[in-house]
């Protein structure tokens, strides 16, 4: 039986890539082990935007316009939680599934009545539950296998909860208050807005049971906009990232949890800073996990105040914690819009392509900007896909000749497999080495795995065998550490599999 080929490698940051040795030899020349050489650059990709979503009402209760949430991959296929408002004037999230991204399937679910009809695909009126957030729980019962989290808010008075009072009642109140004469500090310690966290679980995705007990109550502590939550099945908890605040400077926030209703702490993990513009906030985070392996991804729209208009960037992260941009760039430009924002779920369309969803608008950011000229007063949002061909978020590109040494990995004994890219007169080769060490040696190729015996790879490749003289199959190598050596020029590589 073949081996299995290990999931690909993808080159999002300078993790894996050999840095280099310096070393003095016995002649007393210093010299430098295996470094990289040449003019290489980790470059973002930006997403090919697909066609118009979600545009024209189908039915009745769409009448009143369509608000896709976000899409994820989910047995075999793709699903959408979408709010949509009827003739009736009433809210609802609805359901739809696809095989592609671009037509979808909304199945009789039977759960609403509609205008004396169940034959449609609503979930619940928003008032039930509102769908911002839905993930997999793999640890949970088979009654609470999917769960969902939505931000909110809980009003105390004289230090007790108030749930049935509404956000609109509230102001009403104290506009009251204000009117009777008590100052903003007599308010507040009167009666206080706490932000909480809901949460809902079902057996399917479908069928929602709002839990009676918030999440968390995060108390004052500022938090507006989503709560992207999921499970972290390596580590065996839940994770939730969220929008918050520090010296009135927009940021991302993480919270951890063995249970559901348990959660630590947020602590502050992301945020711009000195290397961006004085004038940028991060405005949310549409958090997801890789579509394999263990690496994190946010799609962070970027709110730039001066200008008022949103980029989306992206950052990764090998624990969740520490998160780099590979490039300050827009990973989803504005194109046409003056604000993108992006959604949640980086989800396979179809066999070579990924897609995510975002929104885009041609009003900018701040409420207090106009409407462009011969725009509509409340301009509606648009909806795509942001599409990428697998693992090529970011390459890895030698604009010349380069070359570079990968730290050890542990040869499968398959094959060696490149996701690359070469311009006209491009090229890439690769050799074999035993691991670089400490202290430094030079470090010469396993025999046969050489240069000279390296045949040259050109064009587009999505997952293409390295060869030696024409050999692919690596047996004679399989369990033992081995490094990756590449030499490319002008070509872009964007993930390994060894």
């Amino acid at each position: 039986m073949p081996e299995e080929q290990p999931p690909p490698l993808p080159f999002v940051d300078w993790y894996g890539i050999w840095a280099g040795h310096g070393a003095v030899g016995e002649d007393g020349l210093s010299w430098i082990q295996d470094p990289p050489v040449g003019d290489l650059h980790l470059k973002v990709q930006p997403g090919r935007w697909s066609d118009l979503l979600f545009r024209t009402a189908e039915y009745p209760w769409e009448a009143g316009g369509m608000v896709p949430g976000f899409a994820f991959a989910d047995e075999g296929k793709l699903k959408v939680y979408y709010q949509s408002t009827g003739y009736d004037g009433v809210t609802y999230d609805a359901y739809a599934e696809s095989t592609d991204g671009c037509t979808w399937h909304k199945p009789e679910l039977g759960l609403v009545d509609y205008q004396g009809s169940k034959a449609n695909n609503l979930l619940h009126p928003i008032d039930h539950w509102w769908v911002r957030c839905v993930f997999k729980d793999p640890s949970g019962p088979a009654e609470a296998r999917y769960k969902s989290t939505h931000p909110s808010g809980m009003l105390y008075v004289d230090g007790v909860a108030r749930p049935e009072v509404t956000r609109e009642h509230y102001w009403e109140m104290r506009t009251t208050m204000q009117h009777e004469g008590m100052g903003l500090d007599q308010i507040t310690q009167k009666m206080q807005m706490h932000q909480i966290i809901r949460g809902a679980v079902s057996p399917d995705g479908l069928r929602w049971t709002v839990l009676d007990e918030p999440l968390r109550d995060l108390g004052t502590l500022t938090l507006d906009g989503e709560y992207y939550t999921t499970y972290d099945e390596p580590k065996g908890e839940y994770v939730a990232y969220h929008r918050g605040h520090h010296e009135r400077r927009r940021c991302i926030r993480r919270s951890t949890a063995k249970a559901f209703n348990q959660w630590d702490e947020p602590q502050f993990v992301f945020m711009a800073d000195p290397q961006d513009p004085i004038d940028v906030d991060v405005y949310s985070c549409a958090y997801c996990p890789y579509p394999h392996g263990n690496l994190h991804l946010m799609f962070l729209p970027f709110y730039h105040r001066r200008t008022s208009t949103v980029d989306v960037q992206m950052a990764t992260s090998r624990d969740g914690i520490l998160w780099s941009r590979p490039e300050r760039t827009p990973i989803i430009p504005r194109g046409e819009y003056e604000a993108v924002y992006a959604r949640r779920h980086l989800v396979p369309l179809n066999d070579e392509e990924w897609g995510l969803l975002f929104t885009g608008t041609r009003r900018r950011h701040d409420f207090q900007t106009q409407p462009p000229e011969g725009g509509e007063e409340n301009e509606p949002q648009e909806f795509r896909w942001a599409v990428w061909k697998r693992d090529r978020l970011v390459a890895l590109e030698a604009l010349g000749e380069a070359r570079f040494t990968m730290t050890e990995r542990t040869c499968h004994g398959a094959e060696l497999c490149l996701n690359y890219e070469t311009e006209t007169g491009g090229w890439v080769r690769v050799e074999l080495v035993p691991p670089p060490v400490t202290p430094p040696l030079p470090v010469e190729p396993f025999e046969g795995y050489g240069l000279d015996d390296a045949d040259v790879l050109v064009g587009d490749e999505l997952s293409r065998a390295v060869s030696w003289k024409g050999k692919t199959n690596l047996s004679e190598l399989k369990g033992r550490r081995v490094s990756i050596r590449i030499h490319m020029s002008r070509a872009r590589l964007y993930s390994i599999s060894i």
